[in-house]
């Protein structure tokens, strides 16, 4: 069987769960929405029109008011355009409101940092448009390699004179890099090198409601990315379930909720 491309979300769909891997991978069988998927979305949007702010709207002395104001505007509005798929979740009211504060606090969080940047720019004398320009990064980066069979989409790449920083931006609980990021972080790391002929200096996760968090990027790094990749595609070749075992744990059932293919998997 011809190889499948693979992704960053897939290959460790795979680490978690070779069965699960086969159910949404080989079998496309459809998962259920979910607030945490679709609260993610809406703010990986808002932080993407966040960068269209033009920033001569800004005044030297109110602009972290004026990008807070900015970004929640960003926020209501797309919640708002999202309000039917929001419904179609079975949330009660209060939980959805529950939900749309945390991400308030998420994205007010994101605004006061780059508040905290855009400060320093102005501190060194630049003007507020060029301070707001060299703190933009380039958003939503599609890449991927024929050879390798991996696509996948950068969130954000800082580039300037020195250096060159990868993000992705997370809604977790957390703020720890846990060995799936770092795998995550290091496949994004070897595409930039495989479409631009150098490696970012560091990669990280701008956890949303922490802040950011940063590992060096390293030839190491990109080994074992390179190493995953090929593993998977070379483990995911068939199209016999009993080629992908069920990998049992704390990830197929918990208090709130199970795995999409909980059902399925256990009748099998």
């Amino acid at each position: 069987m011809a190889k499948r491309v693979q992704s960053p979300s897939s290959i460790n769909t795979y680490r978690q769960c070779p069965r699960r891997y086969y159910y949404q991978y080989v079998l496309r069988l459809p998962t259920r929405p979910s607030i945490h998927l679709l609260r993610g979305t809406i703010v990986h949007a808002v932080l993407e029109n966040f960068f269209s702010l033009d920033p001569s709207t800004l005044s030297n002395d109110e602009y972290r008011f004026g990008i807070r104001a900015y970004i929640q505007a960003c926020l209501f509005k797309e919640w708002k355009n999202r309000k039917k798929e929001l419904r179609k979740l079975g949330l009660s009211d209060p939980e959805l409101e529950q939900y749309l504060i945390e991400s308030q606090e998420m994205v007010i969080s994101f605004a006061d940092k780059f508040s905290d940047k855009l400060e320093l720019k102005l501190s060194s004398g630049i003007g507020i448009n060029k301070a707001f320009e060299l703190l933009k990064p380039e958003m939503e980066q599609d890449m991927g390699n024929d050879e390798l069979m991996i696509r996948g989409r950068i969130d954000a790449i800082h580039r300037d004179s020195s250096r060159t920083l990868i993000l992705d931006y997370k809604t977790s609980n957390k703020d720890e890099i846990s060995p799936e990021y770092r795998l995550q972080l290091g496949i994004y790391s070897l595409m930039y090198k495989l479409n631009y002929g150098i490696m970012p200096d560091k990669a990280g996760i701008n956890f949303l409601k922490f802040g950011e968090k940063f590992i060096d990027v390293s030839n190491e790094l990109l080994d074992e990315a390179e190493k995953e990749i090929k593993f998977v595609h070379e483990m995911t070749s068939s199209e016999n379930i009993a080629d992908y075992p069920r990998k049992e744990s704390g990830l197929c059932k918990w208090h709130s909720g199970q795995c999409d293919f909980y059902d399925e998997c256990m009748n099998n």
